[in-house]
């Protein structure tokens, strides 16, 4: 067997002898055959024009296993191909022409927007904006899916201490979850991912020395580490175990339907994929190298290139059950694509990278009358030979036409493959007037494919992720980011002067929308009789008022109930029933024991009560005395 080295060796002395232009495919091409999880360098986040596609074609995919045409053939038309362009070509019963034969005409459907791009949902208030993506309905389904196993859970805990006889443990209790405490869980989730602080320990979090009052306010250390443990999203005893989703399908159904509903898209979207960091276990985690996090789960993502809004979203779950699936590419685009209504696909241009490009998703996009633009796999069985030859003549453009498809070879560097790019969205043979002789298509894919790497950067920089070993809440956390994005885009899209002009708009959305999620809450732990100091403390910093219980006045108030009981002040024998009650302490008292203008204060409290209350009392016993008088 030959070693690398001694291929590496062969190679570069077959180049160096060799007239044959098929040797000079790059090494890189056959070290990593498998496009799955070949990401090229033309999906880098770089958005420059001319050099964007040709700097990264070193490492395109050989072509040389897909021709059919031997290495003879190939050198008896080496040097036709140098120089001059065949005027027909035919590949797998598709024909080309050098020239197009349609006559132009009037605006074709695919170019004409029947609706204007923005938000279509009115809303009042952040809030309002986040909760048209976390609905209602999927936050009751986790409320009770939640319940339902921290009950049973707790219930054999409990059980198994009860057997054990040198446990000596009180039983524990589990306090039911409700909508408003889970929506204040997911606010402090974004308040931490705001503040860079997702991955920083709990304790550090909760202590008020060192982080924000409001996890203190909201909920304690140990409810929020039990809200962690115990989240669920489905009944695993009635999971279908075929059903690799099944852990999270209803509540991730459930948002994507409410992704396309709220807003029509620009002229232009794009679809990738985002790897979301994850390294537990799981049967579909995915190693691609070429990404920051290398493992993790992917997902299938369509969006708006301009305003940055995420369409559509699929999570990439390997085989569905024991069938090996076909054409992947194709039927994952057309399942992002028929998300969105019919009258917004229209007039749509969607750009994706080499390994979805395909002449039959193209011809399927035609038909929902939206155009494409894609860099071509060299090995796609639709490419023809000839323009894969490389070419003497550098910055040389052939284009060729097959209907509403325009197909384009460019020599971007010597000596090596020529970019091929696949397109609807033009109808003729384009070039900038400049010294690469750049081709639209190519400027037009570098500025419309980079839409999901912008989102994913952006969800990375405020990301409310936390560290664990559950993929279902991994699929969760992401769910949160999208929706935090597109409530953003939306508000954003409604209130344009809204912090205009400073840099850091996001981490105040953010700001704004944990206080907002958290403030029914906070306004509940107001309300308790007894906080605990810290609690007390926390909510004040935050802007909360506790009323005295102590100094309650009330105008109009009515100081009788319907049952008479005995005053607490008065000897047992005789002792008074009365009807009458304390403002303060709301026991029964009677006249004799008691001061009333418009309130009613016993001598008990009016002992007990502050300083600037013993002064309103004092004035309120002399007018008392006059009045007798």
């Amino acid at each position: 067997m030959t070693s690398n080295g001694n291929l590496k060796r062969s190679r570069e002395m077959s180049t160096s002898n060799s007239t044959n232009e098929f040797d000079n495919i790059s090494e890189d091409d056959e070290s990593n055959p498998d496009t799955d999880y070949n990401i090229s360098g033309i999906e880098s986040d770089d958005t420059s024009t001319d050099e964007f596609i040709s700097q990264n074609e070193d490492s395109s995919d050989s072509y040389a296993s897909d021709d059919d045409l031997s290495d003879s053939h190939v050198n008896d038309h080496n040097d036709m191909f140098k120089h001059a362009q065949p005027d027909f070509i035919e590949k797998n019963g598709v024909s080309w022409s050098s020239q197009k034969t349609q006559a132009a005409g009037r605006l074709r459907t695919m170019n004409i927007l029947n609706r204007k791009p923005g938000s279509i949902t009115s809303i009042q208030t952040i809030v309002d904006a986040f909760r048209l993506f976390i609905t209602e309905d999927i936050l009751n389904e986790i409320v009770m899916q939640t319940n339902k196993y921290a009950k049973r859970f707790i219930d054999q805990e409990n059980q198994r201490r009860l057997n054990n006889r040198n446990n000596h443990k009180q039983p524990v209790k589990w306090k039911q979850l409700d909508y408003i405490e889970l929506e204040a869980f997911l606010g402090l989730l974004i308040q931490a991912g705001a503040e860079f602080s997702h991955h920083q320990s709990l304790v550090e979090l909760w202590d008020i020395s060192r982080s924000r009052p409001i996890y203190h306010a909201t909920m304690s250390l140990e409810r929020f580490k039990n809200l962690l443990r115990f989240l669920r999203f489905d009944d695993r005893q009635r999971r279908d175990k075929s059903d690799r989703l099944a852990p999270i399908r209803y509540v991730f159904q459930s948002f994507t339907k409410q992704l396309p509903q709220h807003f029509i898209p620009s002229e232009n979207i794009t679809v990738d994929e985002q790897l979301v960091p994850f390294r537990g276990r799981c049967c579909f985690v995915q190693y691609m190298p070429k990404k920051p996090a290398k493992y993790g789960l992917k997902f299938w993502t369509l969006c708006d290139v301009k305003i940055r809004y995420v369409l559509a979203l699929e999570l990439c779950t390997g085989k569905v059950g024991n069938t090996v699936q076909r054409n992947i590419s194709t039927n994952i685009v057309l399942h992002l694509v028929d998300q969105l209504p019919k009258n917004v696909q229209q007039g749509r241009n969607i750009t994706f990278d080499r390994y979805f490009s395909d002449f039959n998703l193209v011809q399927n996009l035609l038909e929902r009358k939206m155009t494409s633009l894609g860099v071509v796999n060299h090995k796609r069985s639709f490419v023809p030979n000839e323009l894969k030859l490389i070419r003497q003549d550098l910055y040389s453009s052939w284009f060729y036409f097959s209907g509403q498809s325009t197909i384009l070879s460019y020599q971007a560097k010597e000596k090596k493959p020529p970019v091929i790019l696949l397109s609807t969205l033009h109808d003729f043979a384009e070039v900038f007037d400049n010294e690469k002789k750049l081709p639209t298509m190519i400027h037009d894919y570098n500025q419309t494919k980079f839409g999901v790497d912008v989102i994913d950067q952006c969800i990375n920089n405020y990301t409310c992720r936390r560290i664990t070993c559950r993929w279902p809440m991994i699929v969760f956390f992401n769910m949160i980011d999208i929706a935090a994005m597109n409530s953003l885009n939306i508000w954003l899209d409604q209130n344009p002067d809204w912090n205009i002009g400073k840099t850091y708009i996001r981490r105040l959305f953010l700001e704004e929308l944990c206080k907002s999620l958290t403030d029914s809450h906070n306004q509940r732990r107001v309300k308790q009789s007894r906080p605990r100091p810290k609690v007390k403390l926390a909510l004040q910093s935050l802007g909360y008022e506790f009323k005295p219980q102590n100094l309650i006045v009330q105008d109009n108030l009515d100081h009788f109930i319907t049952i008479k009981k005995r005053c607490f002040l008065c000897p047992s024998h005789p002792g008074r029933k009365v009807r009458q009650i304390c403002d303060a302490c709301q026991r029964n008292v009677c006249n004799s024991h008691s001061f009333s203008i418009k309130s009613v204060i016993c001598q008990s409290c009016k002992k007990n009560t502050s300083s600037k209350w013993n002064l309103i009392n004092e004035q309120i016993e002399e007018i008392y005395k006059q009045e007798l008088k």
